[in-house]
């Protein structure tokens, strides 16, 4: 039977998922970005993308809802383009608003290699994709940019050994055998004495750690009392959790609005605390390092720490086509996160190489596909698939690859997903 969205414009409004965790915001998603949420329970992440476990849908010209990952597979080519489909089969970026009231789990990401071969271990042993104890649940690597919506805090990356024996203090550099001669071996050790203790001696950790905390908020050092502080906060939320005193060793860093940070694989972090887009590798590949009640592998985590990549801390810069866009520059092939802040009605054009995902977070935001195929019908978002959708704010849009070019007009912010062109850091 022909379906009804087979000859509409790739421009669908989205329907989105909403996760709610415990570490969540009641506020976050709705007074940052426009998102409608259950005020009764804490929401913490709006998922835009095909991801398998929480997949958008979009809204057809009848105004029929239609998963995404069916319509990426029904017309591939329309939705990804040749380029995108040859190199990925599917779309290669899973897009969230994620609002955080305490810490989230510190955790590694591994590369493809890691993933690749860890994946087909655990296949091997016959572990079931759901089990708890499962590290690998696909073959992907999970690179990933964060940029704060709010004020945002977050732990990233290890310390230098001579910065962490200070902050860690006599007591605590004897009780793990920690030297700062050592370097990254004597990381390693504190991973993995800390990851494997009992429970009366995670109490006897706690109470040296928040003691050595307390010693550093009285030393005035504004460095020092940011990585006490967050070491006290932690045991606040995780009682007795050994990852709590990570802050000791590793790096605590606070974000303005419009700040970002790119996650490489290998690079321990949590965020902590605030409201943010992420954009990532849709993987769902998480190794767990303490701030949870889940499974920790600490074989694993050790064997994906990649002590060699870091964090990179990125500013926004003017896109090169027109300056109303800021583009948030990685060296992800994956994806591509940028801006358009826009004053009026004067519109910005756009190319596309690939499937993009826009989100509006103030204003209101009217997106025509200026590729001639069609002429604009000024439809609504709930009539998905036609020229002129207008989104209002805490609204998504997925366009396919065939629009080649659109043009968003405001007054409006929207934020814009897409693939990205795997080119180093300039």
């Amino acid at each position: 039977m022909k379906t009804t969205y087979d000859d509409a414009i790739p421009l669908f409004a989205l329907k989105n998922a909403i996760r709610n965790y415990a570490w969540g915001s009641y506020d976050g998603l709705r007074d940052w970005a426009g998102i409608v949420t259950d005020g009764g329970k804490p929401s913490a992440e709006f998922w835009m993308g095909a991801h398998p476990d929480d997949p958008s849908s979009i809204i057809l010209p009848d105004g029929a809802i239609l998963p995404l990952p069916k319509y990426i597979r029904d017309y591939p080519i329309k939705s990804l383009g040749e380029e995108v489909f040859a190199e990925f089969g599917d779309l290669p970026f899973l897009f969230k608003v994620l609002s955080a009231s305490m810490p989230l789990s510190i955790q590694v990401h591994p590369d493809k290699a890691h993933a690749q071969a860890g994946f087909d271990r655990e296949d091997a042993l016959g572990l079931a994709r759901e089990a708890p104890e499962r590290n690998y649940k696909d073959r992907n690597p999970k690179p990933e940019l964060a940029v704060a919506l709010s004020d945002f805090s977050a732990l990233c990356g290890f310390r230098s050994a001579a910065e962490a024996a200070e902050l860690l203090g006599p007591a605590l550099r004897e009780y793990f055998g920690f030297s700062a001669e050592a370097g990254e071996a004597s990381f390693r050790l504190i991973l993995s004495k800390a990851l494997t203790l009992r429970d009366k001696e995670k109490a006897h950790l706690e109470a040296m750690a928040t003691s050595r905390a307390k010693e550093l908020i009285a030393s005035g050092d504004d460095a020092a009392r940011a990585a006490a502080e967050t070491t006290i906060m932690c045991y606040q939320h995780y009682p007795h959790d050994p990852g709590a005193i990570s802050p000791l060793f590793m790096g605590v860093h606070r974000l303005k609005a419009g700040q970002g940070i790119y996650v490489p694989a290998g690079v321990m972090h949590a965020y902590l605390k605030g409201t943010l887009l992420e954009i990532m590798a849709p993987s769902d590949n998480v190794i767990r390092g303490g701030l949870t009640h889940k499974h920790i592998d600490v074989a694993e985590l050790l064997g994906n720490l990649d002590f060699s990549a870091s964090t990179r801390f990125v500013e926004p810069r003017a896109a090169l086509g027109d300056p109303r866009e800021a583009v948030w520059d990685t060296p992800a092939r994956e994806f591509e996160l940028s801006r358009f802040a826009l004053a009026d009605q004067s519109p910005a054009l756009a190319d596309t190489a690939g499937p993009e995902i826009l989100l509006c977070t103030e204003g209101q935001a009217t997106i025509d596909c200026a590729s001639g195929a069609l002429a604009s019908s000024g439809e609504a978002p709930r009539r998905g698939g036609a020229a002129g959708v207008t989104l209002k704010r805490g609204m998504s849009l997925f366009i396919g690859a065939a629009c080649k070019r659109y043009s968003l007009r405001g007054p409006c912010v929207v934020y814009r997903a897409r693939v990205g062109s795997g080119e180093a850091f300039s």
